[in-house]
């Protein structure tokens, strides 16, 4: 199918910013779900420069500011054709060993209860497919869906402890749970497209475990499935913090930030 993403993000200040690097990963993934048909990032201020292409298939992009005033606005807008291929993520651009993505983070980092939710899981199962899906069940029960539950920095123990979360709590347990188990697995920041009533939509998390003779498998707790044709996967990591699309750093600044994120996903077929 075809999707249309608008996707803008607002950086307010409310003093002079004497230096600020805004570092983007905000191209979609190279990859057989999805072919790109048309994508552009602009800046309303400040030029936007190629980079490099990192290891894990990122096109990273930067802009540079000095003495800055006002507010920055980075807005990525494009069409792009998806296949469904049952959760199995093809052709990626990257040269990482999935080994690395059993490493720990404070944000996935086991808990007790990852250990006892871990132990309810194992019993027979015919294979790590069968097993996975296991997992990404268990985690869809683990917590209730409540907007605005957490913050970017809640990790999944304080989401397990309070018994809420959104889509990022539910990847980041789910990532640490099969780390638990020796499966590799990662963070994937992207986009859902799904019916709303207000017309405005959100960036998306879901996570990928590493599955032998599969490759890497995108599954979504928060939904009880896998990744489908509906799924615009951006950028990949160990959690939040290291997949996310925008980050930024200021010298020398005391004053305010304010951010305001707006997501508009749609079919255009």
């Amino acid at each position: 199918m075809k999707i249309r993403i608008t996707h803008s993000t607002t950086y307010k200040y409310n003093l002079t910013v004497p230096k600020l690097i805004q570092c983007l990963k905000l191209y979609p993934s190279v990859c057989d779900n999805q072919e790109i048909l048309k994508w552009n990032t602009t800046s309303n201020t400040g030029k936007i420069v190629e980079s490099h292409i990192d290891a894990l298939g990122h096109r990273v992009q930067n802009i540079f500011l000095n003495n800055f005033n006002g507010q920055l606005k980075i807005t990525s807008r494009g069409i792009l054709k998806t296949k469904n291929f049952s959760g199995v993520v093809r052709g990626l651009k990257e040269k990482v060993n999935p080994l690395c993505f059993l490493r720990e983070t404070d944000l996935t980092k086991p808990c007790e209860k990852i250990k006892e939710i871990s132990r309810k899981v194992q019993g027979n199962y015919k294979d790590e497919v069968e097993f996975a899906h296991k997992l990404n069940l268990v985690v869809s029960n683990s917590i209730d869906y409540v907007s605005g539950s957490t913050t970017t920095s809640t990790s999944s123990k304080e989401a397990l402890r309070q018994k809420k979360g959104v889509c990022q709590d539910f990847a980041h347990i789910l990532i640490s749970i099969a780390r638990q188990n020796r499966l590799p697995a990662r963070y994937i920041n992207g986009f859902l497209l799904e019916e709303t009533t207000s017309g405005e939509n959100t960036t998306h998390a879901w996570a990928e475990i590493f599955i032998k003779h599969l490759g890497w498998v995108g599954f979504d707790p928060s939904h009880k499935r896998c990744i489908d044709e509906k799924y615009i996967r951006v950028s990949s990591g160990f959690d939040f913090i290291d997949a996310s699309t925008i980050k930024g750093v200021k010298t020398n600044y005391s004053g305010d930030e304010f951010l305001d994120t707006k997501v508009n996903v749609e079919s255009c077929q």
